[in-house]
């Protein structure tokens, strides 16, 4: 896809700055030193800010967002895994089958990762609807700057 042409120009993003195309100077952040990601969840914080920088999406001030959905999906990468090996469902001496409790998590976690990963523009359609919503008209209106360019453009008395 040509950045150039389908991304336009600044666009807010996840760290309130802009969309650069190309990537730009978009620094990341530190993830919170407090969280204290081991070696996995390490790796995928550094790869979805990655991906960030590589969209030209400012995410500076987004490192708790970005260490809670690393937390999240690490999560849910372990119940999807111990659904694979222990099923998804459980039968009652009686016959009656209801899901099992990893099961639930995999549900519940896989729905969370739904409501986090658009906040932090980490999908297509919500990236999409970012640009399509700001636009050119995206960026802050100056007030006062068809008055000044007046004064400025008049010309002087003497």
């Amino acid at each position: 896809m040509d950045m150039k042409t389908s991304l336009g120009t600044a666009l807010p993003a996840v760290g309130a700055s802009a969309v650069r195309p190309g990537g730009g100077d978009v620094t990341s952040p530190e993830p919170p030193p407090v969280i204290g990601l081991n070696d996995d969840e390490r790796e995928i914080y550094e790869y979805i800010c990655e991906s960030l920088r590589t969209a030209g999406i400012e995410h500076l001030t987004a490192g708790m967002p970005i260490a809670v959905i690393v937390r999240t999906f690490v999560d849910w990468i372990k119940a999807a895994k111990e659904c694979d090996e222990k099923g998804r469902s459980q039968t009652s001496k009686t016959g009656w089958s209801t899901p099992t409790p990893w099961a639930d998590d995999e549900k519940r976690l896989k729905m969370e990762l739904g409501q986090w990963l658009p906040k932090a523009c980490l999908t297509i359609p919500s990236l999409a609807r970012v640009r399509k919503d700001t636009g050119i008209q995206g960026q802050q209106d100056d007030l006062f700057a068809s008055l000044v360019n007046h004064a400025t453009s008049s010309p002087r008395k003497s």
